[in-house]
């Protein structure tokens, strides 16, 4: 069975990442929406793996979706959440020296910025939550 992840990020450069790493990485099925009503919509009545959400996701969403996920009970007790990181568009460029002496004092490239994440480290993660959904989901399975 193909995992559903579903994804709730209103950043659409944030958006365009994620769709590409899913495109890239994974060959779960990615149903991406800016709002929660709308990606619940999207959803219909399927239930996902995993949510991933936006850390700038609005209060009135974030209840939203917690809310959703209560009234799903047991059936949805593999779902974990887990927010979106800043994803790095560009691999990390290596420093340009000028042909002088260097001190050090080379600016870091963007891309190799602290508040970045490189989408294959959250692809990494991705595939770790995914395991444990599936683990967790065929033991409730089982116990059924």
């Amino acid at each position: 069975m193909q995992s559903v992840i579903l994804a709730i990020e209103p950043d659409q450069h944030q958006a365009s990442e994620l769709t590409a790493l899913f495109r890239r990485q994974f060959s779960a099925e990615l149903v991406l929406a800016g709002t929660t009503s709308a990606a619940l919509a999207k959803l219909k009545d399927r239930i996902p793996d995993l949510v991933l959400t936006s850390a700038l996701l609005p209060p009135r969403d974030e209840t939203a979706l917690t809310q959703w996920l209560r009234e799903l009970g047991p059936k949805a007790a593999h779902v974990q959440t887990v927010t979106i990181p800043a994803l790095a568009s560009e691999a990390p460029q290596e420093k340009k020296r000028s042909g002088g002496l260097s001190f050090g004092w080379e600016k870091p490239s963007v891309a190799s910025a602290p508040d970045s994440c490189e989408p294959a480290v959250f692809a990494d993660w991705i595939s770790i939550y995914l395991d444990l959904a599936s683990t967790h989901r065929d033991d409730l399975d089982h116990r059924a």
